[in-house]
C-alpha cells in the first residue's frame, strides 16, 4: 500500500480520537503516536492503518484499547504541590462549616491512575478535615488507568513528591510497591467519562472544588473553552477551579477571580449576585434540609453502609417523593443489597419524574431484559449524545 494512503488513515485514527475524546492530534508527538498505534496493529494483527481503521469503527472495544494506551499517564502524588499548599489552607480556613453540614465536593477530571484524587483526600485529612466532612470524585477516559486508581497499587515512580512521613501513614508495602489504606482508597468515587459529554452521569451535581490539571493542554482551542464553561457551571459560587500551573491564562474570560492563600494562588467563581468577596460560613450553611439528606444518603451508600441509607431514606420518604435523585439513590442501595425488584421500581421512579436522568437509565438497561433493556440503553445512549 503506498505511504499517500497509509498517510491519509493515520491522520483518520487521529481525528477518530479527537472526535471521540477531544484529543489533539498535535499534543502528542508523531513517534508516540506510531508506537502507540503499531503496537494495536501487532495486537490485532492487522497490517496497516486502513485495516486497523475499519477495526476501530466496527469494535468500541479495541477503540477503548487504543484509547487506554495512548493517554499515558504521567502523574505522581502531590503533583505541582502548590495546588495541594492551597487546598490545605482552604481547608483550614473553611474546613469546620462542613462538619455539621454538606461535605466539601472536589472534583479531579482526567485523574489518570489516581494519585491525585487520592493525594486530595490525604491533604483534606493531614488538614484536619475527618472523614465524612468531604467527598471526592475521580473522572478519566481511561478504563486501564481507572482500574489501577481503584486497586490502589502504586509503585516507586508515583512517591516523587510525597513526604516520607505521610507514605508511612497512609501505605503499608506489598512486595516492591506500596498498597494504599483503606481509609483513602474508599473516599474517592471513580467514573468513567471524557471532556466531550462531562458532566453526563453527574448533570446534577455541583463541586466546592474542582481540579482540571493539565488536561486543556490536550485539547483544541474550542474543546478548551467549552470545557472551562462546563466547569464553571458545575462549580459553587465561590467554588474554587485548580488547573495546571501553565494554564491559568486560558479563563480570563470567565467569571473567576484569582484567589490567594498563604501564598499559594488557583481561581474562584465569582458570586454573581452580589459580586463582593465570597462569605463561605454563609455559602455553605445555606443548603436545604433536603439537599443535605440526599448528600447523606449518598455518603452512606458511597461507604457501603446500606442500614444507615435505608434510615435515613425512611427518615425523609414524605419529602422526597417528587425527587428523582432521591428514587435514584433508593434504586442503587436496593441493587447492591441484591433486591433487584426494589432496584427497578426506584430506577423507574426516577426516569418518571426525570425522563434524561442518564444514570438511571443506563442502570435499568442492565438490571431488565430483553425489549425493555433495549429501550433503556438507547434511551441513555441518546442522552448522552444531547448533552
Amino acid at each position: 500500500m503506498n505511504k499517500k494512503n497509509q498517510d491519509y488513515y493515520f491522520g483518520k485514527i487521529q481525528k477518530l480520537l479527537e472526535e471521540k475524546i477531544g484529543l489533539l492530534a498535535d499534543s502528542l508527538s508523531f513517534q508516540n503516536w506510531c508506537t502507540c498505534i503499531d503496537k494495536r496493529l501487532a495486537k490485532t494483527g492487522k497490517k496497516n492503518y486502513p485495516d486497523y481503521y475499519a477495526l476501530l469503527m466496527s469494535s468500541v472495544t479495541e477503540l477503548q484499547e487504543l484509547i487506554d494506551l495512548i493517554t499515558i499517564p504521567e502523574t505522581w502524588f502531590y503533583r505541582e504541590d502548590r495546588a495541594f499548599k492551597f487546598l490545605t489552607e482552604h481547608a483550614k480556613k473553611y474546613g469546620g462549616q462542613y462538619r455539621m453540614g454538606l461535605p466539601l465536593k472536589v472534583l479531579s477530571l482526567g485523574c489518570s491512575t489516581g494519585e491525585e484524587p487520592y493525594s486530595i483526600v490525604m491533604c483534606l485529612l493531614e488538614a484536619g478535615m475527618p472523614l465524612g466532612s468531604f467527598r471526592v470524585e475521580g473522572v478519566d477516559v481511561s478504563r486501564e488507568c481507572l482500574s489501577i486508581a481503584q486497586k490502589g497499587l502504586y509503585g516507586s515512580s508515583s512517591f516523587r513528591s510525597l513526604k516520607l512521613k505521610i507514605r508511612k501513614e497512609y501505605f503499608f508495602e506489598q512486595g516492591d510497591k506500596y498498597q494504599l489504606s483503606d481509609q483513602v482508597r474508599f473516599s474517592v468515587r471513580f467514573k468513567k467519562d471524557n471532556v466531550l459529554n462531562f458532566p453526563s452521569g453527574f448533570s446534577k451535581e455541583v463541586y466546592d472544588v474542582i481540579f482540571c490539571r493539565n488536561l486543556l493542554i490536550y485539547l483544541s482551542p474550542l474543546l478548551q473553552e467549552n470545557l472551562l464553561k462546563r466547569l464553571e457551571r458545575n462549580l459553587v459560587s465561590g467554588g474554587i477551579l485548580i488547573l495546571g500551573e501553565s494554564e491559568y491564562g486560558k479563563i480570563n474570560q470567565l467569571d473567576f477571580d484569582a484567589t490567594s492563600l498563604n501564598g499559594a494562588t488557583a481561581y474562584c467563581k465569582r458570586n454573581k449576585e452580589s459580586e463582593q468577596p465570597v462569605d463561605y460560613q454563609e455559602l455553605y450553611t445555606k443548603e436545604s434540609n433536603k439537599e443535605s439528606s440526599i448528600d447523606l444518603i449518598r455518603q452512606f451508600a458511597d461507604r457501603g453502609d446500606f442500614v444507615a441509607a435505608k434510615r435515613e431514606i425512611d427518615s425523609y420518604h414524605e419529602m422526597f417523593t417528587d425527587d428523582p435523585e432521591f428514587h435514584f439513590l433508593n434504586g442503587l442501595i436496593h441493587h447492591a443489597t441484591n433486591e433487584q425488584d426494589l432496584a427497578v421500581k426506584f430506577l423507574q421512579k426516577a426516569v418518571y419524574l426525570e425522563p434524561n436522568h442518564v444514570e438511571a437509565l443506563t442502570y435499568l438497561s442492565l438490571l431488565t431484559r430483553g425489549a425493555l433493556s433495549e429501550r433503556y440503553r438507547v434511551r441513555a445512549n441518546q442522552v448522552k449524545k444531547e448533552t
